[in-house]
């Protein structure tokens, strides 16, 4: 049988229902019923509406999620670089050391570099426990060094001591026969201090063994792993690892001093175990929490799992534990993963189901819902980083720094006709929070008014800084006013106390305070 002319449709973006070659189980009176018989154009534009609603909603939420994204992430490089401004150094890239010169690609050179898998098959138990006693063994080797140095400059000092009594004893002598004789002399002292300078003598005299400051930093601990691999060591045991090496290196520098007394009771240094429950705690505290400049209803629009969260970039962050230093990336497993924005309706729409449900929800979902050419996440190539806040330990931490641009330091003709000059004062200031307040009601407010009755409004401000102040709607005619408003005070800081004031608000003249709490 040939297909002819009938089986094709000749307009396009036309249900097959409505063609009759086409008419099966599911026909135009299954989705429409008898009702609407003589109307299938109307249900057509109703269907094609609604699609283009569902598509513009999906457009409307990306875009909004679009632009928090991007003020939470303008924002918190604006924070980055005031901190960096204000702090003497921070950590640069980390750089792997095969990249300065092909010396350095060996295994022991790129220990730093390694994930954390591929760490635990290299630092086991048993090869950190022949590296520690390989740093004990040259250390009690250079404190038999050390010791003998310091006998050896012991018997030389007894011996210059010695020296200069038989001299003043034999000048003495000679001195006693010449007086015998009849041929005295001028006595001269055998001190030099006063033929020279004090300057002469003092560099004249036997210097003092000086003990070293870190004794690991010898050739003799060159490639061992509580020495040149610290990162390594970090990244074997979070939190813990760095702090580990560097009290076994100060012990070490300790036992290796001449004056040293061992003691057999001593044990033997062991990594600390790893509390994750306070490293994760201690995350959180050194997290920086900013709030963006974005109003909370624009905010409940976006999903949660879209923006980067302080609190979520805690749990994937590592500690920086030096001033100039990156610290070692975390685990594979711990990255946080990133999903492409992908420009499909999908990914757009706030209906998306997450990917550790998509797999088991593909056998109920519709073909049109669900898209099997979606992108896998990728890992990022960087990773958060928890430092302390500079802001904590500043003598004066409202401090800001100077900007050198003309246009950024001179007054803005506002600020002059008010009578201020140099930069308009940051608000909200770096490192206040953000407080949430919900007026629900007062009850017993005295009457006020001229006409005896209030107008209660309420006010909400810091003390000391004006621009916090916030204000409710007037309950008008009443002494038991109702309002459930909710409140938004910037400015605040940890410490500091909320002004509460009920106010009558007149029209004309100033407002009298009804009531007040701190």
């Amino acid at each position: 049988m040939l297909k002819n002319q009938t089986y094709y449709t000749s307009k396009p973006k036309q249900n097959l229902w409505d063609n009759p070659t086409h008419a099966g189980p599911k026909t135009w009176n299954t989705f429409h019923g008898p009702r609407l018989r003589t109307d299938a154009e109307l249900m057509e534009r109703m269907d094609r509406a609604e699609d283009v609603n569902e598509e513009w909603e999906a457009k409307k939420a990306f875009v909004n999620t679009v632009r928090v994204q991007t003020l939470d992430r303008f924002y918190s490089k604006k924070v980055e670089n005031e901190q960096k401004e204000m702090a003497s150094t921070w950590a640069p890239h980390r750089r792997d050391r095969a990249e300065y010169h092909k010396y350095h690609d060996t295994l022991g050179s790129n220990l730093d570099n390694m994930p954390v898998k591929e760490l635990k098959k290299v630092l086991t138990p048993f090869v950190l426990h022949r590296d520690r006693e390989a740093i004990n063994a040259i250390t009690k080797r250079i404190h038999s060094e050390e010791k003998w140095k310091k006998l050896w400059k012991e018997m030389e000092l007894a011996r210059r001591a010695e020296t200069l009594r038989e001299m003043d004893h034999s000048r003495t002598y000679n001195a006693m026969l010449m007086e015998l004789a009849g041929q005295q002399r001028i006595h001269l002292p055998l001190e030099p201090h006063l033929r020279c300078s004090p300057r002469v003598d003092q560099l004249a005299r036997p210097a003092d063994l000086k003990p070293p400051e870190d004794i690991t930093q010898r050739t003799d601990f060159a490639g061992l792993f509580h020495v040149d691999h610290r990162h390594a060591m970090e990244a074997r045991f979070p939190g813990s690892g760095h702090a580990m090496t560097v009290k076994f290196t100060a012990e070490a520098t300790q036992r290796s001093r001449p004056d040293f007394l061992e003691k057999a009771s001593d044990p033997p240094a062991q990594p600390p175990e790893v509390d994750k429950k306070a490293a994760k705690d201690m995350h959180r505290k050194l997290v920086r929490q900013a709030s963006i400049p974005v109003s909370k209803q624009r905010l409940q629009t976006v999903s949660s799992t879209r923006r980067e969260d302080p609190s979520a970039l805690a749990e994937h962050s590592t500690q920086q534990f030096l001033p100039a230093a990156a610290p070692p990336p975390p685990d594979q497993g711990r990255m946080r993963l990133k999903d492409a924005n992908a420009p499909n309706k999908l990914h757009m729409s706030l209906d998306f189901l997450k990917r550790s449900d998509t797999s088991s929800s593909l056998k109920d979902a519709s073909p049109k819902s669900v898209n099997l050419d979606l992108s896998p996440p990728a890992r990022p190539m960087v990773y958060p980083v928890s430092v302390p806040n500079v802001e904590e330990h500043m003598p004066m931490p409202n401090w800001r720094p100077k900007r050198s641009h003309g246009a950024l330091a001179a007054a803005s003709p506002k600020a002059k006709a008010a009578g201020r000059s140099g930069p308009p004062e940051r608000w909200p200031p770096v490192g206040s929070q953000t407080v949430d307040i919900t007026i629900v009601s007062a009850a017993g407010l005295p009457k006020a008014g001229r006409k005896g009755c209030s107008d209660p409004q309420v006010i909400v401000e810091v003390p000391g800084k004006s621009r916090s102040t916030v204000k409710t709607s007037v309950a008008s005619h009443t002494e038991s006013p109702v309002w459930n408003e909710p409140l938004v005070v910037q400015g605040w800081r940890r410490g500091e106390p909320l002004a509460i004031s009920v106010v009558d608000a007149e029209v004309m003249g100033g407002d009298d305070q009804l009531a007040a709490i701190q």
